[in-house]
C-alpha cells in the first residue's frame, strides 16, 4: 500500500512547537527545582533531629552519671530509666528507629539507618560506650569491682576510682556523639552545597535551552512570514486592498496582469482602469465591504478589458491590514468561452447568423407580444433548390461556400430588426414582425430576385434557385410550432408547383401534405403485405412484328384505393426512400416472371425484360450487387435483363453519378442491357454520350405524339434515330398509339416500337397469349399504308 506523507500546509503555525517546548523546559526545570528544594527541605528537617538527637546524647551521658552518684548517695534517682534512653537512642541513631522522648525535653523521633561508613562507624562506637558505662554504673552501684567490667570499646582506662571511671566514660561517649553530629552535620553541609550547585547548573541550563528555542521561535516565524510574503507574491490570485483613499495595495500578478505601475494602481487612480458600468459596484465594496462576491472589468496597458472576479472581505477592523481586501481572479477567458458557446449554442458556425433554438426563441416572444397587442407577423421558410446535387458533384467545401453566398445575399434583403436563421442545411427562415401579406410577399420576392445573379464556385458560375413557403400570424393567440408547420406545408407546395417561387399556407396545402403522409404509410404497409405487382407493355420489332422485350411497370393493388398506377406514388417513394425495396421487389419480380416464361419456351431468342431504375436507385450506391443477387436468385441469363436509366440520372455530377456510371459499366460488360429513358429530354451531350454504356436509346413519347403534325418533333426524332444508328445504338419509340405514327417511326427507320397500339401493360397471365401471337400482321399493315 502507498505511503502518503503528511499533508502540506502552507500556514500551519510553526511556532506552536517551539513555544511548547520553551514552555515544557520552563515546567521541566521549575519542577526538578521545587522537588530538590522540598528533597532537601525535608532532608535538611531530618538531619536537624539527627543532630538534636545526638547531641542529647552527650546531656544523657552526664545525667546517667548524676543519676548513679544519686543513688549511691541516698537520694531518690532511677539511672537505669536513663540509661535505657541512652542505649535506645544509640540504637535509632545507627539501625534506625524511633528515638525515645526524654522528659522535659522532646518527643519521639523517627530515624533512619544511618549512612555512610564513617558516621557508623562513630555511632558504633558510641553504642558500645554506652553499654560500658551502663555496665560499669551497674557494677558500683551494686557495690562491684569497677575494674573488672568488661570494656567493649576497648577503652583503656588506668583509673580505679568508680566516680572518675564513671565520668571517664561519660566524657568518652559525649566526645564520640559529638563527633558523629559533627559528621552529620558536616554531610548535611556537603548536600546542601551540592543541591545548590546542582540547581544552579539546571537554572542556567533552562535558560540557555530557552534562549536556543526562543531563538528557534523566532527563526520559524521569519521563515512563515517570508513563506507567507512569497506565497502571496508568486501567487497568480489577484489582491487589492483598499482604504479610504483608495487602492492601497496590489500584489506583483496584479502589477503583472495589468502592465500597470504602482502610480497607475495606487489610490484613486486604479478608479480610472476600471469600465464605467462597473464603478459603483467596485466603489460600493471597497467602502461598506459588500456585496461579498464581485465581477467587474478593468483596463490592461494595451486597452483590453479583463474581468475579475474577486471575493471582497471587511478587514478595516484588523489593526494590522485596516481596509477592505479583494482577492480576485482573471476570469477573461472563461468569460470568452462562455460568450463563444452562447453564440454556437444560438448562431449557425458557418454563416454566423441565428440558429434554429434562436429563431424558435425570438418567434415564442414575437407570438408573446402578438397575443398581448395582436401584432401581425410572417414566417418565411427557405429551401435551396437541387442543393444536393452541389455537394454530390462539386464537394462539401463547395455546397458550404454556396451557403454562406446565399446568407450574404439574403441578409441584404430584409430589415435590421428581421430575424434571419438558419435552421439547418439548405434550409433557411425568416421572421418578419409587423409583416402582412404584401410585405410578406415582397420579402419573398426579394430573396428570390437576390438568387437571379449566379454565383461562382469553384471556377464555375452556378445558377441556385429557391422554394420560399410563407405563414401568416393574424394576430393574437398561436403557437411556434404550428406556424413554422405551415410554412414548412407551403415551401413543399412550391417545390410541388416546379420551385423558384414561393407559396401561400393555405389550409387546403395541410390537406394535401395529409394525403401525401397517409400515402406513404400505405405504401409501407403495401411493401409488406405484397400489394405490388407487375404489368408488362410488349416491345416490338418495327421489321419483323415479333416481341422482342417487355418493359415491366409496377402497379399497386390498394385495398383502399384500388388498382393505382405508378405517376401516383412513384414521386413518394422517391421522396421517402421507399423506392430502393420498391425497385428491388420489382427488380427480383422481372427477372423471376421471366425465367418462368422461359421455362415454357414462350420467349424468342434475344428475349429482353427491361426495368427501370430510379435516380435514387442509381445514387444510392450498391445495386450492381443488387441486379446480380437478383438473376443468380432467378437463374436468369445477364443478356435476358434491361435497365433503363433516365438520361438526367445517367449525367449526374459527382461522386455520386461517378459511381453509378461505373456499376452501369461493369453490367454492361457482363452482359446486362443498358437503355436511356425519355431521351432528348436531358442534358447529355453527344460527347458524353459516347461513353456511356448503352445499347439503345428510348425516343420520349413528348417527340413521338408530334411526329405526324409537328415539323419541329418528327425532325427531332429523325435526328435522334439517326444519332442512334450513328453511335451503333437501337432507338426505340415509346407512346406509339395510331397506325400513322407507327408509320411515320417506320419510315425514320426507328428499329423498336411500343405504345398502346400494341398493346397496353398486361399482367403476367395476358402476356402469354401475346407472345405467342406477336404484331407481324399490324406491322405489315402500317407498312403498306406507309
Amino acid at each position: 500500500m502507498r505511503r502518503t506523507g503528511p499533508a502540506f500546509q502552507p500556514f500551519a503555525s510553526r511556532g506552536r512547537k517551539a513555544v511548547a517546548a520553551i514552555l515544557a523546559t520552563f515546567a521541566l526545570f521549575s519542577a526538578v527545582s521545587v522537588t530538590l528544594s522540598v528533597w532537601a527541605t525535608s532532608r535538611s528537617q531530618y538531619k536537624a533531629s539527627v543532630l538534636e538527637v545526638a547531641a542529647r546524647q552527650r546531656t544523657l551521658a552526664e545525667r546517667y552519671v548524676r543519676e548513679v552518684l544519686l543513688v549511691r548517695a541516698g537520694a531518690q534517682a532511677d539511672p537505669a530509666y536513663v540509661g535505657a534512653l541512652l542505649d535506645r537512642s544509640a540504637r535509632a541513631l545507627l539501625e534506625g528507629g524511633t528515638a525515645p522522648a526524654v522528659n522535659g525535653d522532646d518527643d519521639e523521633t523517627f530515624l533512619s539507618a544511618a549512612k555512610g561508613k564513617r558516621i557508623r562507624a562513630q555511632l558504633v562506637q558510641e553504642r558500645k560506650l554506652v553499654r560500658d558505662l551502663r555496665a560499669t554504673g551497674a557494677a558500683f552501684l551494686a557495690g562491684r569491682p569497677v575494674a573488672r567490667v568488661h570494656l567493649s570499646a576497648h577503652e583503656r582506662l588506668h583509673e580505679r576510682d568508680p566516680v572518675s571511671r564513671l565520668r571517664i566514660l561519660s566524657a568518652l561517649t559525649s566526645n564520640v556523639s559529638l563527633n558523629a553530629a559533627r559528621s552529620i552535620a558536616a554531610a548535611d553541609d556537603r548536600n546542601v552545597d551540592n543541591l545548590i550547585t546542582l540547581q544552579t547548573i539546571l537554572g542556567a541550563a533552562g535558560f540557555l535551552v530557552s534562549l536556543l528555542l526562543g531563538w528557534a521561535l523566532i527563526g520559524a516565524t521569519r521563515r512563515q512570514t517570508a513563506h507567507f510574503r512569497s506565497l502571496v507574491i508568486s501567487s497568480t490570485d489577484l489582491v487589492l486592498v483598499f482604504g479610504a483613499g483608495g487602492c492601497r495595495y496590489a500584489s506583483d500578478s496584479v502589477v503583472q496582469m495589468l502592465g500597470r505601475s504602482d502610480a497607475e494602481l495606487l489610490g484613486e487612480a486604479f478608479a480610472a482602469l476600471v469600465h464605467p458600468d462597473d464603478l459603483a459596484l467596485v466603489h460600493s465594496a471597497y467602502t461598506h465591504g459588500e456585496p461579498a462576491e464581485i465581477v467587474f472589468r478593468v483596463t490592461n496597458r494595451f486597452g483590453e478589458w479583463r474581468h475579475l472576479e474577486a471575493h471582497v472581505t471587511d478587514l478595516r477592523s484588523n489593526r494590522q491590514i485596516r481596509g477592505v481586501v479583494l482577492n480576485a481572479r482573471d476570469i477573461s477567458e472563461r468569460v470568452r468561452l462562455e460568450e463563444q458557446l452562447t453564440r454556437q449554442a444560438f448562431h449557425d458556425g458557418l454563416t454566423g447568423m441565428a440558429n434554429r433554438a434562436l429563431f424558435r426563441d425570438r418567434l415564442e416572444q414575437a407570438l408573446a407580444r402578438s397575443e398581448r397587442s395582436l401584432n401581425v407577423l410572417a414566417v418565411l421558410l427557405i429551401d435551396l433548390d437541387g442543393f444536393k446535387q452541389v455537394n454530390d458533384s462539386l464537394g462539401h467545401d463547395a455546397g458550404d461556400q454556396l451557403l454562406q453566398a446565399v446568407a450574404e445575399r439574403f441578409a441584404t434583403e430584409i430589415r435590421p430588426s428581421d430575424t434571419l436563421a438558419r435552421l439547418g442545411g439548405d434550409e433557411f427562415a425568416v421572421l418578419i414582425d409587423g409583416a402582412h401579406q404584401s410585405h410578406a410577399v415582397a420579402v419573398a420576392g426579394r430573396l428570390l430576385g437576390s438568387l437571379s445573379e449566379p454565383v461562382w464556385l469553384a471556377d464555375r458560375e452556378l445558377s441556385v434557385t429557391a422554394s420560399i413557403g410563407i405563414a401568416l400570424h393574424p394576430g393574437g393567440t398561436g403557437g411556434s410550432a404550428e406556424l413554422l408547420r405551415h410554412a414548412d406545408v407551403a415551401m413543399y407546395a412550391a417545390k410541388e408547383a416546379g420551385r423558384d417561387r414561393f407559396e401561400l399556407f393555405h389550409y387546403d396545402m395541410a390537406r394535401e401534405l395529409g394525403e401525401q403522409l397517409g400515402l406513404e404509410h400505405e405504401l409501407r404497409l403495401g411493401l409488406q403485405r405484397g400489394e405490388f405487382t407487375l404489368y408488362y407493355q410488349p416491345e416490338v420489332d418495327l421489321e419483323s412484328g415479333k416481341i422482342v422485350g417487355v418493359e415491366s411497370l409496377v402497379r399497386w393493388n390498394s385495398p383502399r384505393r384500388g388498382l393505382v398506377l405508378p405517376d401516383r406514388f412513384i414521386r413518394v417513394a422517391e421522396t421517402t426512400g421507399l423506392i430502393l425495396a420498391l425497385g428491388e421487389f420489382v427488380l427480383r419480380e422481372a427477372c423471376s416472371q421471366t425465367v418462368r416464361w422461359r421455362n415454357e419456351g414462350l420467349l424468342p431468342e434475344g428475349f429482353v425484360t427491361w426495368v427501370n431504375l430510379s435516380g435514387r436507385q442509381l445514387m444510392s450506391g450498391g445495386f450492381s450487387d443488387t441486379v446480380r443477387a437478383a438473376l443468380h436468385d432467378a437463374g436468369l441469363p445477364a443478356e435476358c435483363l434491361g435497365l433503363e436509366v433516365t438520361e438526367t440520372a445517367l449525367v449526374e455530377e459527382g461522386t455520386g453519378g461517378a459511381r453509378a456510371r461505373a456499376e452501369l459499366q461493369q453490367l454492361h460488360d457482363e452482359g446486362v442491357h443498358i437503355a436511356i429513358d425519355d431521351f432528348g429530354t436531358g442534358f447529355s451531350s453527344l460527347g458524353q454520350l459516347r461513353s456511356f454504356p448503352v445499347d439503345m436509346i428510348k425516343v420520349d413519347r413528348s417527340f413521338v405524339q408530334g411526329v405526324e403534325d409537328e415539323a419541329k418533333d418528327a425532325a427531332i426524332t429523325a435526328n435522334l434515330v439517326t444519332l442512334a444508328h450513328a453511335l451503333g445504338l437501337q432507338a426505340i419509340a415509346e407512346g406509339i398509339e395510331s397506325d400513322s405514327q407507327l408509320a411515320s417511326l417506320r419510315a425514320l427507320g426507328c428499329d423498336l416500337a411500343q405504345g398502346y397500339l400494341f398493346a397496353r401493360p398486361l399482367p403476367e397471365g395476358q402476356v402469354r397469349t401475346v407472345l405467342a401471337g406477336g404484331f407481324g400482321d399490324l406491322v405489315s399493315g402500317s407498312g403498306v399504308a406507309a
